[in-house]
């Protein structure tokens, strides 16, 4: 059996940074900055999504260039061209499988994008 390790819980919620199973890194993050606010700009929050994503992978090990699977939630799918700049300058080629989703609504109001990474360690 493999096990599951749960790392910190995120200060944002009811989810941990990471979980690892087995050589798989699971990870959602948001775009909250080291004191908990949310940028008001699409390009401010994808920085800040993405670069806390790879906060979030180093520390267990791996990291950006290990992503296989990214899915992006935006809240309107016109924003993708502005996570698409941001992606450009935090994901390394080659790039991994991913997906953007339109949805209603985030977890708070003013949140534009969210994403869920699947990494190897």
């Amino acid at each position: 059996m493999t096990d599951v390790i749960h790392h910190p819980v995120h200060s944002a919620g009811l989810s941990a940074e990471c979980t690892v199973v087995g050589t798989l890194v699971f990870t959602t993050q948001i775009p909250l900055d080291d004191d908990g606010e949310l940028p008001a700009d699409i390009e401010a929050q994808c920085d800040l999504v993405l670069r806390n994503t790879a906060v979030a992978l180093e520390a267990v090990g791996s990291s950006m260039a290990k992503i296989a699977h990214l899915t992006i939630y935006l809240t309107d799918i016109e924003d993708r061209a502005a996570f698409n700049a941001a992606y450009e300058r935090h994901v390394p080629q080659p790039y991994p499988v991913r997906a953007a989703v339109a949805v209603a609504a985030l977890a708070r109001p003013a949140m534009k994008v969210e994403i869920t990474a699947i990494a190897a360690l």
